[in-house]
């Protein structure tokens, strides 16, 4: 048996594979994702492209999931190892005359986890949508029948023929976006962390050798191993990346690139060995798109747990800061409807608008390293232009109790009630968990004039706010984990001597309010341990 409330997820399927999420679960989620697809384009046989990440688990709930497609009566078009956003890049091209696709990973979570992320191509906008469970599977599963009978074998979970060479093209693609990448001299090192990212080191080599350049490109934890041997899956966590860092130092290397689980997020270690945060290296990009935009407003899309130093980069640029909900679903729908030149999150997502909505750590990747030879200075001196805010990095607070959304839905209505005195001085922000500023300031009587609503495409703004020039002194957000009983606190301020003390006090206030209900321990520290 699986577990049917992941199918009231909101963004993606993931799971401890096999008590909630299986084989059987994947052959449901295949047959229901083809008959939503019938509602939803009138296609009576779509074809949908599917990839697995190396998780040990992959392979079976692949197969689960391609041969649930076929018996609905859909063309699951097989991709075998691939990446999260080459799926997303294969839907985007049509490949093989797809209109969806799904991939079986778990992203940056531990090796006894999968899931299902899944989208779809907009016909009207050209973008990817995201397709969430809760939209899509849920209302499927609900009016299915009580037919235990096993049907047939449905497909093989092979292509009918070897010549897809989805990751090939991808691969190319990216380094097509780069005109300057025949001129790159000098060492690169890349870390895929054992996971499927692994693949892009032969196919980057190729590449690049290709176009001319001289580059050298090293590896660090290359073998694709789902059981992520060498560091954890999720490479933004604190000291996850030490091996990458001193391989980058040791090779003398122009940079480091540290890719997640499923290669769709990438972090950058510097030429000395320095961490660059996801949200120093939105900045820095987000500033080289605005400056590169000759039309239009020129807009930026965030999540709202990224740096101040993001719309701070942004407006100095002479781009539109807008931010949005953590999550691709919402950064996609918020770079589509403002039109934006680039956008992204802390977590190391980044969106490339001119390409689906794209989210990619290798175009990511390519668009940073065309920046530097754009430049002629080292990796430090580029980066040095941007001064980021000190923070707490995210700190990750695990609940164990009954019902953990419960408990974290009070604590977060208590917080937000605490700050909305006129005593606290405060903007309250209500986008994703809570957000407080600090001060409010006179040009700006409320939230709302702060973070303006665009009720032409949002009109609760519920999804997206456009960011007027406003600067706060300090900030916090604490929103819950879409997947894991943790409550998520990010704090920023612009004098690091906040920091801990505000944060600490922050963490004792939520241990107060959860009043015995949950245990509260604290798992990541983020930046202050």
């Amino acid at each position: 048996m699986f577990d049917p409330e992941l199918f009231k997820r909101k963004a993606d399927i993931r799971g401890i594979y096999p008590n909630q999420i299986n084989e059987e679960l994947a052959w449901f989620t295949g047959r229901y994702l083809v008959r939503s697809l019938i509602t939803l384009t009138g296609d009576k046989s779509p074809a949908i492209l599917v990839g697995r990440d190396g998780r040990t688990s992959s392979p079976a709930i692949y197969s689960a999931m391609l041969q649930g497609i076929a018996a609905e009566g859909g063309v699951p078009v097989a991709a075998g190892l691939a990446t999260t956003d080459m799926i997303q890049w294969g839907v985007g091209e049509q490949l093989n005359g797809v209109i969806a696709g799904a991939m079986i990973t778990a992203s940056h979570n531990p090796p006894e986890y999968n899931g299902i992320k899944m989208v779809m191509r907009n016909k009207d906008n050209g973008g990817i949508d995201i397709l969430r469970p809760l939209d899509q599977l849920h209302p499927q599963f609900e009016k299915d029948g009580n037919n235990a009978a096993a049907p047939a074998a449905a497909c093989a979970p092979f292509p009918a023929q070897a010549r897809l060479d989805l990751q090939k093209e991808f691969t190319k693609a990216a380094c097509d976006r780069s005109s300057r990448l025949g001129s790159a001299k000098g060492k690169i090192v890349l870390d895929p962390g054992n996971g499927v990212g692994g693949l892009f080191v032969p196919l980057l080599k190729e590449a690049l050798a290709a176009r001319g350049a001289e580059v050298e490109v090293l590896a660090v934890a290359e073998q694709i191993d789902g059981r992520f041997p060498t560091r954890p899956s999720n490479p933004g966590l604190p000291g996850a990346v030490k091996l990458l860092q001193e391989t980058v130092i040791e090779q003398g290397a122009a940079f480091g690139a540290a890719f997640d689980g499923d290669a769709d997020r990438v972090f950058l270690v510097d030429e000395w060995g320095q961490f660059v945060s996801g949200s120093l290296m939105l900045a820095a990009l987000a500033r080289n798109y605005v400056s590169a935009a000759t039309s239009g407003d020129k807009s930026v899309v965030y999540a709202a747990v990224a740096s101040w130093l993001v719309p701070q980069t942004v407006r100095a640029a002479g781009g539109t800061p807008v931010i949005c909900r953590v999550g691709q679903d919402a950064a996609k729908v918020a770079l589509v409807k403002t039109d934006a030149v680039f956008g992204g999150e802390s977590s190391a997502h980044y969106n490339f608008p001119d390409k689906y909505c794209l989210d990619s750590g290798l175009f990511a990747l390519i668009g940073f390293w065309d920046m530097l030879l754009a430049s002629g200075k080292s990796c430090s001196e580029l980066l040095s232009e941007l001064k980021p805010w000190p923070n707490s990095g995210e700190v990750n607070l695990r609940f164990t109790c009954s019902d953990w959304q419960s408990v974290s839905r009070d604590v977060i209505s208590a917080v937000r009630n605490e700050f909305s005195t006129d005593e606290k001085n405060c903007y309250i922000l209500d986008l994703d968990g809570v957000s407080v500023l600090h001060p409010r300031s006179d040009k700006f009587a409320t939230v709302d004039d702060v973070f303006q609503i665009d009720k032409e495409n949002d009109a609760e703004g519920l999804t997206y706010r456009v960011v007027q020039d406003y600067t706060p002194e300090w900030w916090f957000n604490i929103r819950a984990s879409n997947n894991e009983p943790l409550l998520r606190v990010n704090f920023e301020s612009r004098e690091s001597a906040d920091v801990a003390a505000k944060t600490y006090a922050l963490i004792s206030r939520i241990r107060e309010l959860c009043n015995g209900r949950a245990t509260v321990a604290v798992q990541d520290w983020g930046n202050l341990k």
